[in-house]
Parts: C-alpha cells; structure tokens; sequence
C-alpha cells in the first residue's frame, strides 16, 4: 500500500508544479463541456485525473488546487456554430 501511495504522491507533485497548464489541458480537451455545477465539474475532472494518472485518484488537496483555477471553476458552455444560430425557414 505505501508505495502506491508513493506513486500517487509522486505523479500529482509533479502535476501541482504544472496546474496551469493542466487546467489548460482539461480545457482544450473539453473535459467539462455541459458541466454546470461544481460537483459535476469535480467529478469530470477527477475521472480525467485518474486516468490520465495510470488509475490514481487525485488527493483531495490536490483537487481543490485545481478546482480554484478560473478556467474550471467557470462553467463552460457549449460552442455553438453560425448555422445553429441561424433560424431555419
């Protein structure tokens, strides 16, 4: 158990170094697209967390870093096109 504990611990240290640009990442890959809550926003990125860690779920100090970055802490709406815009006749 310590030492996928050690392992966690390593792989989010490494990741808080960088929160921006995971933030970023989660953002360009649409992670939280339709997300409108925190809980849901929590949830998405935790599952993206997770796997883009091997399977390690994120430490919960570690979540509320992230969580605090004002790209995830704003809900994202969905991009909508010009023809979708448009009214249809």
């Amino acid at each position: 158990m310590e030492l996928v504990e050690e392992a966690s611990r390593r792989i989010y240290a490494g990741y808080e170094r960088d929160l921006e640009v995971l933030a970023h990442e989660i953002t360009q890959q649409n992670v939280l697209v339709g997300a409108t809550t925190v809980t849901a926003r929590t949830l998405l990125v935790g599952q993206f967390l997770t796997a883009k860690s091997g399977g390690y779920p994120p430490p919960k100090r570690f979540m509320d870093l992230l969580m605090l970055r004002p790209q995830i802490r704003r809900p994202q709406k969905p991009q909508m096109t010009k023809a979708e815009l448009l009214p249809i006749d």
